[in-house]
């Protein structure tokens, strides 16, 4: 009789081996999954947060042009204005 029951048992333990495998192997792929995600995650924000400054960079750049534009357009605008004034 203890054969028998030591071979009942055997399968058992391996059934118990392979679960905790399977249960090992399904954390370690859902760890990699999750980290994976947590750098893909990462990276975005940065490129997000890099085209921000390069958007706001480039505002201000265009600015700083229409600026020194509209203030060259002023002047040139008021020089004709006061050359064709009768009074002046």
């Amino acid at each position: 009789m203890p054969n028998i029951e030591s071979t009942t048992k055997q399968p058992a333990q391996n059934h118990d081996r392979d679960r905790d495998r399977e249960m090992v192997r399904a954390i370690t792929d859902a760890l990699v999954l999750a980290v994976g995600k947590r750098a893909a995650h990462q990276e975005l924000r940065r490129a997000r947060a890099k085209a921000g400054r390069t958007t706001r960079r480039r505002a201000v750049h265009a600015a700083a042009h229409l600026a020194g534009y509209s203030a060259l357009l002023g002047y040139i605008w008021h020089r004709r204005r006061t050359a064709h004034q009768p009074g002046a």
